[in-house]
């Protein structure tokens, strides 16, 4: 039977970060995969020589100095990746109904104000209130201000909810949509959704926005060579089916074609959730277990990935969101008012050149709407399934016409994904892109700790305190200071 110092279970993002710590810190680390391919929601893949993104769309703070470079360059793959910065003067453009005027993300924070100061000419003191108070959020963050010694989860305390916090930023009703209009990036629910959440999004990309060249599967790629070139092992084709144990150890992990692995810790990336279900009986108290299967996932998307034909579309350096009704809280939608919103992209590759060849477009779609094929799986999908893929194709595509006419007659042709594919493909329960919802009402009840209810069972991933890179980034690092000390780590990152 192997032993290792550590089994890392899923080989998303926060399954990688850590086990890329740990190695480089002289741990015997195991990264187990129930997929052919690492790398979870990183994963690209290509049709008719075009590269797509299955969830990493872009990504932020990866300028000089900023949070996530420290990061990257503490794992040491900041210098090996193939980025590309988006548009200064508006790395993302927002725009509602027939109204033609697209607002504008700026990045650096005196060009977001200067840029949307010029559609709002009155608001440059609340544009500075509302920067003024994403920021102050944001440094109170675990590990998000390095240089502080002063976070906790604690200090977040009672939240206001993000429309509320627009409302006490700005009365102008135009510029809180406008400002809202980046919440595709985090679901983001009117009335529900913690400001923090909102602000960790959208103070990082202000400060620099960045798109990987040629997919962001590199990514995965680059943490993985880490971990080997460190002495650990990445092994695919390796689904866990049982967490073995009693006393509140875990003591085997078990696979399904039958091997038994030994470690002294476990950190699992897989939903804690499902986590749970896999260890043995009586492990953890029902209350926390309750709690934990208590917590509700958020909305998962449906994407088109669409060929252009060849020299028909300039490329273009910066995203679209959309919204048709001019409701930016878009998860609740209805069947009729589908879709509420889209963010539509091109794919940063070195092939295309002056044009683009491919387009990305995501909307919102709750898992319910697919609740008849459940049971299938990505082998076995009736024609059903097919045929309302190919509705909401269609229906996407209308939208997207009506917003940019004449883009439609540029697809060669198209391909689509549900929640049910980001489910198959990553494990995560109901397809969720986001993780798990949180409240503003009691963010803390909805944050799961990295340091379970199992003595040597860890959790990371996005289901903790924040979905996207940096998040998931965070969250790797307040798992593995569980077992190598805070101080030690955090002063190892501070050098970069």
């Amino acid at each position: 039977m192997e032993k290792f110092d550590v089994i890392v279970i899923g080989s998303g993002l926060g399954g990688l970060v850590s086990a890329n710590i740990l190695s480089k810190e002289g741990l015997k680390v195991c990264v187990l995969e129930m997929d052919k391919r690492i790398g979870g929601t990183l994963q690209s893949f290509a049709k008719e020589g075009v590269m797509f993104n299955t969830g990493l769309n872009y990504t932020e703070s990866l300028g000089k100095g900023e949070i996530l470079n420290r990061y990257f360059s503490y794992l040491g793959i900041m210098d090996k990746m193939n980025i590309q910065r988006l548009d200064m003067d508006g790395f993302d453009k927002i725009s509602f109904g027939d109204d033609n005027i697209e607002y504008p993300f700026a990045q650096g924070h005196e060009n977001f104000i200067r840029c949307l100061t010029q559609f709002f000419p009155d608001e440059e003191a609340n544009l500075r209130t509302y920067i003024h108070k994403m920021g102050e959020v944001c440094n109170r963050f675990p590990f998000y201000n390095l240089d502080s010694d002063t976070v906790s989860m604690q200090a977040l305390g009672h939240q206001l909810n993000v429309s509320d916090f627009l409302k006490s930023c700005t009365a102008n009703t135009k510029l809180q949509k406008v400002l809202a209009g980046m919440n595709s990036l985090y679901a983001g629910i009117e009335g529900e959704t913690p400001m923090y959440v909102h602000s960790l999004i959208n103070y990082s990309f202000i400060k620099s926005a960045w798109r990987f060249v040629n997919g962001s599967s590199q990514l995965a790629l680059q943490l993985a060579r880490g971990i080997e070139a460190n002495g650990g092992s990445i092994r695919t084709h390796m689904k866990v089916v049982a967490l073995e144990g009693e006393k509140n150890v875990i003591q085997r992990v078990r696979l399904e074609n039958g091997e038994v692995f030994e470690a002294k810790k476990i950190i699992s990336n897989i939903h804690p959730s499902s986590t749970l279900r896999l260890l043995s009986e009586n492990m953890v108290r029902k209350s926390y277990s309750n709690r934990i299967f208590a917590l509700e996932n958020s909305v998962g998307m449906f994407t088109l990935y669409i060929v252009l034909k060849k020299n028909s579309l300039d490329q273009f350096n910066f995203n679209y969101h959309h919204f048709p009704n001019s409701n930016v809280w878009g998860t609740k939608y209805t069947e009729e008012n589908w879709p509420e919103h889209f963010l539509m992209y091109s794919p940063a590759n070195t092939k295309s050149g002056k044009y683009a060849n491919g387009l990305i477009v995501l909307t919102y779609m709750r898992f319910d709407e697919l609740k008849d094929w459940q049971n299938s799986n990505r082998s076995n999908r009736p024609q059903e399934y097919y045929d309302f893929k190919q509705r909401k194709s269609e229906k996407l595509l209308i939208v997207l016409e009506n917003r940019f006419p004449g883009i439609t007659k540029n697809i060669k042709s198209y391909y689509s994904s549900t929640p049910l594919s980001y489910r198959d493909y990553t494990g995560t329960p109901e397809g969720s892109a986001y993780g798990i919802i949180k409240n503003a009402d009691n963010p803390l009840l909805s944050l799961v700790a990295p340091k379970s209810k199992v003595s040597n069972l860890l959790f990371t991933g996005q289901n903790l305190n924040m979905h996207g890179i940096l998040g998931v980034t965070i969250s790797s690092v307040l798992a593995c200071q569980e077992l190598i000390g805070r101080d030690y780590l955090i002063n190892k990152i501070r050098k970069y």
